[in-house]
C-alpha cells in the first residue's frame, strides 16, 4: 500500500473530516420519508432500455458488503459468494450474473463499471469484484440487457456511482461493525464543496475468518475526488480509487483443505470525467487508466515428472480508453445519441513453480477496440395527454485482431402523461474475446474465434399508481450465439443459449413511514440446462419507521434449483452441478443516533439468513447459519 497516490488520499482524509466537523449541527440531513428497500426505481429509457438503480440508501439497509450482497435482491440478477465478505477472483469465486450472463470464463460478457469507466483484468477479462468496493457509491445501476448507447463491448452492465459533493457545505459519515466468524468492517469518507470546488475522500478496512478453515478475507480500499463547476451546468472532476485484498479459497466440502490457494488483487485506478447537463444537451466525456496485478496461489498448480508442486499464476494489466455520449436536442423534438469509445487492454500472465523457480506458462498480449455509436429519436406529440416515441441506432465495431460487427438497436414507447409507459425494443449486444483466450488458443481456433453475440427483444409496460406506488412489467427473449467455450480443440465459438421469460417488480409506499417492494422473474431456457439462470426468482422487502427511535427492515429471496459450473471440480464445460433451490431472509433494527446525540447516524443490528436455512450459491461451498452484524454509523 505504498501507492503515492493512496497516501495523499490518507493524509487529506482526516482534513477533510476535520474541516466537517466543525459544521455537524449545521448540516444535520433532515429525514422525513422512509427509503424504499431493496432497490431505488426501476425505470425505461426513451430507447426502451429497463434499468434498475439501488441508492446509498438501500445499500445500507441491505447491510451490503460488497457488490454481490448489494444486487443480490435484484430481480433477474444471481451472485455466488462464499464467505461474509471478498471475492476469490479465480474460478467465479465471487462473481454476479444477469439472466444467466455472466458465466463463462474467460468471460467478460457482463461487463463492471466505476463512473462509467469498464472494469475487469487485462488479461482475463472477466470483472474482479473486489476492485469494485461499494463503500463509496452514492449508487448502483443494473443493465439487465444489451444497451448500445451507453455500454459498449457488453451483454449487460453494472454501474457504480460514486459520491460527489453537489450542494455547498460540508458531509460525511463513519462505519464500524462487527459480525460472526470475527469479521470485522470499517469505512470512513467525507466530502466538501465550497464554490464550485468540491472534494472527496475515503477509506474502508474489512477483515474475516470466513465460515471455514482456510476462509480469510482481507479488503482495503481508498478513494479521492476533486472537481470544479465550470459553469452552472458543466462539472470536472479527477477520482482515483485503489484497492487491495487477500482472499483464501477453503476448497471444496469434504475434500482436503487447501494449503495455499489464495487471491491477492491489488488494483489503481484513474478517471478524469468531464460532465455537462445542459437543456438541449446532455452527456459525459472521461479518460481513464487501470493498473492492476493478480498473484494466484494454488495448490498443485505445476506439474512435473515427479508430481505437482504448489505455484503462482502472476498477473499484470495496463487498460486505457476513451469513452463519451450525449443526447442532442437537435431541432424540436428531434433527438440525436452520439457516443464514442477507445479502449486498449493489455495483460500478462505467467506460472511459476515456487519450488524450483521454472515457468512452464507464459503468455501477454495486447488488444485494441474502436465503436462509434449514432442513433436518432423523435416525440411525436400526439396529444396534451400521448407522446409515442420511435428511436434507432447503432454501435459499429472495429478491432484489431477479429472482425468488425454491428450493434444496432431500435424501439417504440407510448407514454401517457409520464404515468404510463408502454415499451417495446431489440438490442443486439456484442462481445469480443480477450487477451487471455487468443493467447492460450491454437493458430486454428485463433483464425476462427469472432465475437459473441446476443439478440435481445422485450415489451411491457410501467405505471405509476398516482404517488405511492408503482409497477414495472417486462417480457423479454434472448438468443445468445457464438459463445466462447472451452473445447478439446481449444477456446472455440460453440456455444449458445435462448431463453423467454417475464419479470414483474412494483414499490408501493403507503405512509412516509413504511415502504415496500417486490419483484418476480420467471425464465424458460430453450437450451437448458443453463448456468445461474434459475426457473423462478421471487423477492421481496418492507421498511418501516416504528418510531423516531426504531426503523425495521426486512428482506426475503427465493431461488429455484439452478445449475452451476465447477472449474474446481472439473474443466470440462458441460460438468453443470445442480444447486438446490433456498429461501433467504435478512432483517436490519436501526436506532438513530439523534434520539439521544446531537449527531446523525445509527446504531443497527442486521441479521443474515434469520431462519438458519441451508443454502450454497457454489456447488460445494455451503453457506450454512445466521450472519449477524452489530454496528455503528455516524453522520455529519
Amino acid at each position: 500500500m505504498s501507492n503515492p497516490a493512496f497516501a495523499t488520499v490518507i493524509a487529506a482524509l482526516p482534513l477533510i473530516a476535520i474541516q466537517a466537523a466543525t459544521n455537524i449541527i449545521a448540516n444535520l440531513p433532515p429525514v422525513t420519508v422512509v427509503a424504499s428497500p431493496v432497490t431505488q426505481e426501476e425505470s425505461v429509457a426513451k430507447d426502451g432500455a429497463d434499468a434498475t438503480t439501488i441508492s446509498r440508501a438501500q445499500l445500507a439497509q441491505l447491510n451490503a458488503q460488497d457488490l454481490q450482497t448489494a444486487l443480490r435482491q435484484v430481480p433477474g440478477v444471481t451472485i455466488s459468494r462464499y464467505a461474509p465478505i471478498g471475492s476469490y477472483g479465480g474460478a467465479q469465486g465471487g462473481s454476479v450474473y444477469l439472466r444467466g450472463m455472466g458465466t463463462a470464463r474467460p468471460g467478460g460478457e457482463v461487463r463492471m463499471h466505476t463512473d462509467g469507466v469498464p472494469r475487469g483484468s487485462g488479461m482475463w477479462s472477466h470483472p474482479l469484484m473486489d476492485s469494485m468496493p461499494i463503500d463509496f457509491a452514492e449508487s448502483v445501476s443494473v443493465q439487465k440487457s444489451p444497451h448500445p448507447s451507453r455500454y459498449s463491448d457488453t451483454f449487460g452492465a453494472v454501474d457504480i456511482e460514486t459520491r460527489r459533493r453537489r450542494e455547498q457545505g460540508y458531509e460525511g459519515e463513519a462505519d464500524l461493525a462487527y459480525g460472526r466468524y470475527n469479521t470485522f468492517l470499517s469505512a470512513g469518507s467525507a466530502g466538501f464543496k465550497e464554490g464550485p470546488v468540491d472534494a472527496y475522500g475515503g477509506m474502508s478496512y474489512k477483515y474475516s475468518d470466513g465460515l471455514r478453515d482456510h476462509n480469510m478475507s482481507i479488503l482495503k480500499s481508498a478513494f479521492g475526488r476533486v472537481g470544479a463547476d465550470l459553469s452552472d451546468n458543466e462539472h470536472i472532476g479527477f477520482v482515483y480509487q485503489r484497492t487491495d485484498s487477500k482472499v483464501e479459497d477453503p476448497g471444496e466440502e469434504k475434500r482436503p483443505t487447501p494449503r495455499t490457494d489464495r487471491f491477492d488483487l491489488d488494483t489503481d485506478l484513474y478517471t478524469l470525467r468531464f460532465d455537462t447537463e445542459r437543456e438541449n444537451i446532455k452527456g459525459y466525456s472521461l479518460l481513464y487508466f487501470e493498473r492492476g496485478k493478480i498473484d494466484w496461489w494454488q495448490d498443485d498448480l505445476c506439474k512435473t515428472p515427479a508430481g505437482a508442486m504448489d505455484g503462482n499464476a502472476h498477473t499484470e494489466w495496463l487498460n486505457f480508453g476513451f469513452r463519451n455520449f450525449y443526447d442532442w436536442n437537435a431541432w424540436e423534438q428531434l433527438w440525436i445519441t452520439g457516443g464514442f469509445d477507445l479502449a486498449n487492454e493489455y495483460g500478462e500472465t505467467e506460472t511459476r513453480n515456487v519450488e524450483n523457480g521454472k515457468v512452464p506458462f507464459k503468455a501477454n498480449g495486447r488488444l485494441d477496440t474502436i465503436s462509434p455509436y449514432l442513433g436518432v429519436r423523435y416525440d411525436f406529440r400526439l396529444n396534451d395527454d400521448w407522446t409515442l416515441t420511435p428511436s434507432i441506432g447503432s454501435r459499429y465495431y472495429i478491432h484489431t485482431k477479429y472482425d468488425n460487427e454491428w450493434s444496432p438497436d431500435a424501439a417504440l414507447t407510448l407514454d401517457w402523461q409520464e404515468r404510463v409507459q408502454l415499451f417495446v425494443n431489440g438490442s443486439r449486444g456484442v462481445h469480443y474475446p480477450g487477451v487471455y483466450t487468443r493467447a492460450v488458443s491454437s493458430d486454428y481456433a485463433r483464425a476462427t474465434l469472432t465475437a459473441e453475440t446476443m439478440d435481445y427483444v422485450s415489451g411491457g409496460t410501467q405505471i405509476a399508481l398516482g404517488e405511492t406506488a408503482d409497477i414495472l412489467v417486462t417480457v423479454f427473449h434472448t438468443d445468445a450465439r457464438n459463445r466462447i467455450d472451452k473445447t478439446a480443440k481449444g477456446y472455440l465459438n460453440a456455444g449458445g443459449m435462448r431463453a423467454t421469460g417475464v419479470e414483474l417488480s412494483g414499490h408501493w409506499r403507503p405512509t412516509d413511514d413504511l415502504a415496500f417492494f417486490a419483484g418476480l422473474t420467471y425464465t424458460n431456457p430453450e437450451t437448458s440446462p443453463v448456468s445461474r439462470l434459475p426457473e423462478w426468482m421471487a423477492t421481496a422487502g418492507g421498511t418501516w419507521k416504528i418510531c423516531d427511535y426504531l426503523t425495521w427492515t426486512l428482506d426475503g429471496q427465493f431461488i429455484d434449483e439452478m445449475c452451476a459450473y465447477s472449474v474446481r471440480s472439473s474443466e470440462d464445460a458441460a460438468d453443470l452441478r445442480e444447486l438446490d433451490a433456498g429461501f433467504l431472509l435478512n432483517t436490519r433494527l436501526a436506532v438513530p443516533l439523534k434520539s439521544f446525540t446531537p449527531f446523525g447516524g445509527e446504531i443497527y443490528l442486521a441479521l443474515e439468513n434469520l431462519t438458519n436455512s441451508h443454502y450454497a450459491y457454489y456447488p460445494g461451498y455451503p453457506m450454512d447459519g445466521i450472519l449477524w452484524y452489530l454496528g455503528c454509523k455516524f453522520k455529519f
